[in-house]
């Protein structure tokens, strides 16, 4: 018995010293690649199959041009994204390059974690046609922290084959024409006007809304007070709100993140959608092109409209030891012909100008997005993304708080005063330290 005891011990003993010996040599490995000055490590937090195979292309295109360097990639699930970067730099091993969201970036910034890539742009060439607000959205305080590579605009997509049945020739150009096409296609049986977006990623619904109606794309006024307080951000809410209690957008839609409010409008459910180009890959996969196109989203009381700009770029950062070689690469993800693959591999508005129209203006799908960037009557409105708590109040106040509204437990008025007191709170804090 003590024999076997014995050998039982001696087997498990054993195996605690290869595994040890073999955590010690990828231990070994990786720190060796990490003092590599000729390694990289990137992160992308936005992945796919598809949308990882065209990076690693990217990648080997790269080392192609530059034969002494190479770079790994890890690719992060979106939901576990921010904390496992979060470890990596807590552990001493954050990565060179990382995609940056750019409701994270404040967090970044304000924890000293990304690096200032503005002596990098001095002696950078970038092609003549790129967006002239590139470098600034990617900016805090005239500091250089993330070049975007590619834009998230919002457009109303809406079903061709839904709205001639309902017996309606052109999708809606006002708001006033908006809440009456919702309303006269949910008269059809099983259906709904519009794919209501109530879980995450829905707040910059309420932002269009809000400022749309008060005919200004300005978060704050000049003493840093919100424009929330505003009787057409009110009416805005209040817009909404009646849309959802009155039937017009599927009950279940409170809940709905950006997959299901895709699926619903492909299966029919729902006639109009709200969306960035990204939608479109799930789109053509179930749906005949010629049942579906997309229009700019509407305009307001003073004729203007300012769909959300969201924007996803490449971040340098600060514990990186090979800054020089790390933005060498963001250079190379963003030029001219990479950023028109990734452009379209990704559904993304490309910051080169000249490139939305080979992407947009070959069908009436992408008429929506090609007639906002090119007609002054929308202008983009942009999240104050200088703000650290922009990520919290986006992805979880307003979610809560709209959720709330839509069923009752909050009015209109109450919300608005509520999402204004945190927004003007978090202003003034921020204009207190620049001043």
């Amino acid at each position: 018995m003590e024999i076997l005891r014995d050998t039982e011990f001696m087997i498990k003993g054993a195996i605690i010293f290869v595994i040890t010996v073999f955590g010690f040599v990828i231990w070994q490995a990786t720190s060796d690649k990490d003092h590599d000055p000729n390694n990289l490590l990137i992160v992308e937090v936005n992945t796919s199959p598809e949308r990882t195979r065209l990076l690693r292309n990217q990648l080997d295109s790269f080392e192609a041009d530059n034969p002494n360097m190479k770079v790994d990639v890890i690719s992060l699930s979106w939901g576990q994204a921010f904390e496992k970067i979060g470890m990596m730099i807590a552990g001493g091993r954050a990565p060179d390059v990382v995609e940056m969201p750019d409701f994270w970036l404040s967090r970044y910034v304000s924890a000293g974690q990304i690096a200032d890539m503005t002596p990098y742009i001095d002696t950078a060439s970038f092609d003549d046609d790129i967006e002239g607000d590139t470098f600034s959205y990617g900016s805090i305080n005239e500091t250089l922290y993330t070049i975007p590579y590619g834009y998230y605009l919002r457009a109303l997509i809406y079903n061709k084959k839904i709205f001639k049945e309902a017996g309606i020739e052109k999708p809606p150009l006002t708001l006033s024409e908006f809440y009456q096409t919702s309303a006269k296609i949910s008269e059809l049986p099983g259906v709904s006007g519009f794919c209501h977006h109530g879980g995450r990623g829905g707040p910059v619904f309420y932002y269009w809304l809000m400022t749309t109606m008060n005919g200004s794309d300005q978060f704050f006024d000049a003493e840093g007070n919100s424009t929330f307080y505003n009787q057409g951000a009110i009416d805005g809410l209040t817009m909404i709100r009646d849309l959802y209690v009155n039937g017009y957008a599927p009950k279940d839609s409170i809940n709905w993140g950006f997959n299901e409010t895709v699926s619903g409008f492909y299966s029919g459910t729902c006639a109009m959608l709200h969306q960035t180009p990204d939608s479109l890959s799930a789109l053509k996969k179930r749906m005949d092109e010629e049942d579906y196109a997309s229009s700019p989203m509407p305009l307001g009381p003073s004729g203007k409209s300012f769909p959300h700009l969201g924007y996803i770029g490449w971040s340098v950062m600060e514990q990186s030891a090979k800054k020089e070689a790390a933005f060498k690469l963001v250079k190379h993800l963003l030029k001219r012909d990479n950023n028109q693959n990734w452009a379209e591999g990704s559904g993304l508005v490309p910051i080169y100008t000249g490139i939305s129209e080979d992407i947009f203006a070959a069908s009436e799908i992408g008429q929506g997005w090609l007639q906002t960037t090119q007609d002054d009557r929308w202008s983009y409105l942009i999240n104050p993304n200088y703000l650290p708590e922009i990520a919290e109040f986006d992805s979880i106040t307003v979610v809560q708080s709209g959720q709330a509204m839509m069923l009752g437990e909050k009015t209109p008025e109450e919300t608005a005063k509520m999402w204004a007191d945190v927004l003007t709170a978090a202003q003034k804090r921020y204009l207190g330290k620049i001043e």
